[in-house]
């Protein structure tokens, strides 16, 4: 839960996987439990512009506002154990 809402991670991942420029996505609450946000770690196609205003724009036809996350990271790719799991702590 975050500030009283019952958060599904696993549905905002989903809603980032269905933009058809995203290919990989890792969703998170992050901080103290009287200060949790959401970050969401967004892997997309090379040479595609997307910006954290446009993602919010793109979820808030699909989502509650509270499931929106605060944060977006744009990374190249997601940190991957030697095992081929995700580094959730990298």
């Amino acid at each position: 839960k975050i500030r009283g809402y019952r958060i599904e991670l696993g549905e905002i991942e989903a809603q980032l996987l269905s933009h058809k420029y995203i290919h990989d996505v890792y969703v998170n609450a992050r901080g103290s439990a009287s200060e949790k946000h959401i970050c969401a770690y967004v892997v997309h196609d090379e040479g595609v512009a997307l910006n954290a205003q446009g993602l919010r724009r793109y979820l808030s036809q699909r989502l509650p506002v509270y499931m929106i996350p605060a944060y977006f990271v744009m990374l190249e790719q997601l940190p991957l154990t030697a095992n081929g799991k995700l580094d959730t702590k990298a």
